[in-house]
């Protein structure tokens, strides 16, 4: 390792850090190594590894997965928005669990069990937009 790390001498650091990030989230993904290296070098965080001024070459691997966003479920990094709910493919389900006198937190709490992570204002706001007034 140089004796002081400068600009010009920053890019040593990072094909290590790269290569083991691009295995964290080719891991947590489900991806390829390979597409999962190229998402990491499209990312803010490789361009702030690349600046010596941000002194992100001090983290590990580790930290700099946590701190890029990759280590978050893909499922919680999807915009959805207006008219495409992520609950849109269970609406007979929650509308059923509804009629069946469940609670919103209940069928949230169901939800959960199936991977699907919302909360109980979510679902109500959900069984308004979706029941015959």
């Amino acid at each position: 390792m140089p004796a002081e790390i400068t600009q010009e001498n920053v890019r040593l650091l990072i094909p290590g850090k790269a290569a083991k990030i691009a295995t964290l989230i080719a891991a947590r993904r489900h991806i390829t190594p390979k597409a999962a290296l190229l998402a990491f070098y499209r990312s803010k965080t490789y361009r702030e590894l690349e600046r010596e001024s941000s002194k992100y070459w001090h983290y590990s691997p580790e930290q700099l997965f946590a701190v890029s966003g990759f280590s978050r479920r893909p499922d919680t990094c999807e915009k959805h928005g207006k008219g495409r709910s992520i609950l849109m493919p269970f609406r007979d389900e929650i509308l059923k669990a509804w009629n069946n006198r469940q609670s919103a937190r209940q069928i949230a709490e169901h939800l959960a069990d199936q991977g699907i992570h919302t909360t109980p204002q979510n679902v109500w706001k959900f069984i308004q937009r979706h029941t015959e007034s």
